[in-house]
């Protein structure tokens, strides 16, 4: 069965997951929540920990293992293209997402959310896109 045959019913899972707004993320421990403390407007898996991915991936077998792992995946990949279409209209420029092989961005998510149980699924996609991925310049 193709991934794209089941895009719907993983969307719509997916916002079920969660509906909890989720506070801002950044490297820096001291603003641990952004400006403010300000919290983003997503929903979904992406609101749950690392812990989810560890529970229901194993490494190696790629982003269609189950349910789970394929619902985490699309919802990764929708952050992402959301994430470029914000990062072109403000910067001009975005991640190239085809930089890297959607098997290589999976295991990346999955090696990081061993190394971190506790924190959020985005923040692993965050720190995927910044060492994995190429950022394209607005004349790309």
């Amino acid at each position: 069965m193709r991934i794209g045959a089941l895009l719907l019913p993983i969307m719509i899972a997916a916002l079920s997951v969660s509906s909890q707004p989720m506070k801002a993320l950044t490297g820096a421990e001291s603003n641990r929540h952004g400006a403010g403390g300000k919290e983003l407007g997503f929903a979904g898996v992406g609101t749950q920990n690392c812990s989810v991915v560890n529970k229901n991936a194993i490494p190696g077998r790629g982003p269609v293992q189950n349910f789970m792992t394929q619902m985490v995946f699309t919802w990764l990949q929708g952050y992402m293209s959301g994430f470029n279409e914000h990062s072109y209209m403000v910067k001009g420029r975005t991640f190239d997402l085809g930089s890297a092989s959607t098997e290589a961005q999976w295991e990346y998510i999955v090696s990081f959310c061993r190394s971190n149980p506790d924190t959020p699924i985005v923040k692993a996609i965050q720190e995927m896109q910044l060492r994995l991925l190429k950022v394209l310049d607005p004349l790309q």
